[in-house]
């Protein structure tokens, strides 16, 4: 799990650095931001500060490098604000998040998230699609205790993800190879088990029998689908060193900062556990 945590953030915040004289001449540390609205739910944010691509650290820098302490806002388009609560969160990457209780998502609402930290502010403003529905969800055994899973996706106006929780976790990951746009075809696509950490050998895209299994499904704008696109490539070609991961993501964030701040228009599915 630590291996994966600082995996992610380095990847977030340091994919587009061509080597390692000058990531130590144009280093500058830079807030990174994950953020999140949902039709029916409050926003959740988390926060951390990058890391030099040649530096060296443990889980214990990276722990360091997790922001506790700032103060976090989201506010709605008619005039409604709430400032989020930090709380530990152990499922998710960095350990530690920010949400709230009584503003949530609206279809079609814009929304902008404000952080406040060590004398700076950051902002970002998003609105949330319609959101849309998977038209069937098959189950299949494939071999001794792995099982697929498919899912005929509607015809879709908008692009969408797939994220995936495994086990009682609150955390959503996406899926591996789960974003499509609006002319994906087949409309019958593959669920694959997320990828938490892109360097295990023993990697299956399939689920294992002891598997219990809730989906999201994330109808995502414009800027959203573009984030996670490349988000996706990153993962993928991390390693490759035919087709290396060569540019930093692209981020919604004002005054420097790194990341996403999205609305999403999401619906959910509990498969339970995959064999009964």
């Amino acid at each position: 799990m630590q291996r994966y945590i600082i995996a992610i953030i380095v990847m977030l915040v340091l994919v587009g650095c061509i080597n390692e004289r000058e990531v130590s001449e144009h280093y500058k540390q830079r807030m990174v931001i994950e953020g999140r609205i949902e039709n029916g739910r409050a926003a959740i944010v988390t926060l951390s500060l990058n890391l030099a691509y040649n530096d060296e650290y443990d889980s214990e820098s990276f722990r360091e490098m997790v922001v506790r302490w700032a103060k976090v806002t989201v506010a709605d388009d008619e005039g409604n604000e709430e400032v989020l609560t930090g709380r530990p969160n152990k499922d998710y990457p960095t350990q530690y998040i920010y949400t709230g209780s009584s503003l949530k998502g609206r279809v079609g609402h814009t929304y902008t998230l404000v952080v406040e930290y060590s004398g700076r502010k950051w902002a970002s403003t998003t609105t949330i699609p319609s959101e849309i529905s998977l038209e069937d969800i098959t189950i299949t055994h494939f071999q001794d205790s792995l099982y697929s899973i498919t899912a005929v996706l509607p015809p879709i106006p908008t692009p969408c993800s797939i994220d995936c929780s495994l086990n009682g976790s609150t955390y959503y990951a996406p899926t591996l190879v789960g974003v499509y746009d609006a002319s994906t075809t087949p409309r019958r696509i593959t669920i694959n088990r997320p990828l938490h950490n892109f360097s295990r050998e023993d990697y299956l895209t399939y689920f294992s029998s002891d598997d219990v299994v809730k989906l999201r499904l994330n109808s995502l704008g414009n800027f959203a689908f573009d984030y996670w696109c490349e988000w996706e490539n990153s993962i993928i070609n991390l390693q490759n060193p035919i087709f290396p991961a060569i540019g930093n993501l692209p981020t919604n964030i004002s005054d420097e900062g790194l990341g996403i701040w999205a609305g999403y228009g999401t619906t959910y599915y509990d498969l339970g556990p995959i064999a009964f």
